[in-house]
């Protein structure tokens, strides 16, 4: 067991540090170029949340910053992955196939070209799969090493919400759990009820608290965009709808609730794709149509066309669901990113040079090389995750089952949250659900039986 662990951790330590120094400083797009500009000069430069360009800029910014980020993305995906697959002394034998499947989907190479982008959606995922790793080791422990485990699982899951809105559907179910776990501590210890009630409630605002600290640290930070972004995101969310509602509306239907006049529906019709918002999004007819809707007009527009016509709706939204699963052409999903790219004054500004060397290139043509694998489709990690929920809950027992229902139950709700909010088919949006779905599959895998011993986790 010994020689095994040793092969585990060097294996994947020798990965980590390969990684790290390959996508040194990064691979960086249109948003990473404005998060790390945004860190540098203070001042949000987009309309999305300041948390990321904050934590660049506490990093240091720029390309150390950059490359910082890049290392620890490198560090901590693999060694919660080193984490899962070492044997202890006292672990229970699993199945040679269960623990060599572990190993082969944690060698996954969405992985290892994913810990190299900057971006929020990546940090996302890689903190959710550190708050999971330290909840599933705490379980493992007992006293104070269990305590200190999931105190600090739950100031990882502080950290989700501010990342991305949609954080905190993975923060709440990790919440509960860490909190019941930490109350269920006090439980064998023959404390009253109340107190573990207290310690349960008491968790959840620690995690509420470190939440609101650090969207204050960031704001103070970097000056936050004038529009509220949970705002702007709604009204692009609702742009995208409107135009599918127009494009799936019956034949000889004249879409008046739109207010759209007919030259702009015609547009719209000929230029929308549920694969991306961007195909008709800058259009110089459409454009200005959607520009000249107040917010309240875009709501009111929004819920009339679904009241006219909602399986015009329904079908707009499966079909861009479909999309960003990747059961159709992944070619303008950004199935991965390689190289620097941005807006040219802010790339300069930064001290980076605009351009795909040939690092960037043998990157690139790796993952041309995958485009057609499920490495890069959604849906494979979807099925994953619901193998790994029906196989950990049916496997588990006692907090360990906690930890499997805790952890299916965050993917789950962060998938299933694309389906009314998904503008394009970028595969990147659900790392999150990718990383959560292969490390709870890691998990059940490497660590569950048919027969285990059956223990109370209430508080």
């Amino acid at each position: 067991m010994q020689m095994s662990n040793r092969l585990v951790f060097s294996l994947f330590s020798s990965l980590a540090i390969v990684l790290a120094a390959l996508h040194s400083p990064g691979e960086m797009s249109v948003d990473s170029i404005i998060a790390l500009y945004s860190a540098l000069k203070g001042v949000a430069a987009g309309w999305d949340q300041t948390f990321f360009s904050a934590t660049l800029s506490w990093l240091g910014g720029g390309v150390v910053g950059s490359s910082l980020f890049v290392a620890l993305n490198c560090i901590m995906t693999y060694g919660c992955f080193v984490t899962l697959l070492m044997r202890h002394a006292d672990a229970l034998p699993v199945p040679r196939w269960q623990y060599g499947m572990a190993i082969v989907l944690a060698l996954n190479p969405l992985f290892m070209f994913y810990v190299g982008i900057v971006w929020k959606d990546v940090m996302l995922a890689t903190v959710a799969m550190l708050a999971a790793t330290l909840i599933i080791s705490a379980i493992r422990q007992s006293g104070f090493k269990r305590l200190l485990l999931l105190g600090l699982g739950i100031l990882a899951i502080g950290v989700l919400t501010p990342i991305r809105q949609q954080g905190f559907l993975i923060a709440a179910p990790f919440a509960a759990v860490a909190a019941c776990l930490m109350a269920a501590s006090y439980r064998k210890q023959k404390s009253p009820r109340v107190i573990r009630v207290g310690i349960f409630f008491t968790c959840i605002l620690i995690t509420a608290g470190v939440t609101g600290i650090l969207q204050v640290q960031s704001t103070r930070t970097i000056k936050p965009p004038g529009q509220n972004s949970m705002h702007v995101g709604l009204l692009v969310i609702q742009s995208f709808d409107i135009a599918g509602m127009i494009a799936n509306a019956a034949p000889g239907d004249p879409s008046h609730w739109s207010m759209a006049p007919p030259a702009v529906q015609a547009k719209i019709k000929s230029l929308y794709d549920p694969e991306r918002i961007d195909t008709f999004w800058h259009d110089p007819i459409i454009r200005p149509y959607l520009d000249a809707l107040s917010a309240k007009q875009h709501w009111t527009i929004w819920e009339h066309g679904i009241a006219h016509n909602p399986m015009a709706y329904v079908k707009h939204r499966l079909s861009a669901m479909s999309m960003l699963l990747g059961f159709g052409c992944i070619d303008g999903c950004v199935p991965a990113y390689w190289g620097i790219y941005g807006l040219p004054e802010q790339v300069q500004a930064l001290g980076f040079h605009e351009e795909m060397d040939d690092r960037a290139k043998a990157i690139g043509r790796l993952v041309t090389d995958l485009r057609s694998s499920p490495v890069f489709r959604n849906w494979f990690y979807a099925l994953l995750l619901l193998f790994a929920s029906v196989f950990g809950i049916r496997r588990s027992r006692g907090e360990k089952r906690w930890v499997v229902y805790g952890i299916a139950t965050a993917s789950w709700l962060y998938l299933l949250s694309f389906i009314p909010t998904a503008i394009s088919c970028d595969v990147r949006y659900l790392y999150p659900v990718a990383s959560l779905a292969t490390l709870l599959a890691v998990f059940v895998l490497g660590n569950t039986t048919k027969h285990v011993k059956h223990t109370q986790v209430y508080p």
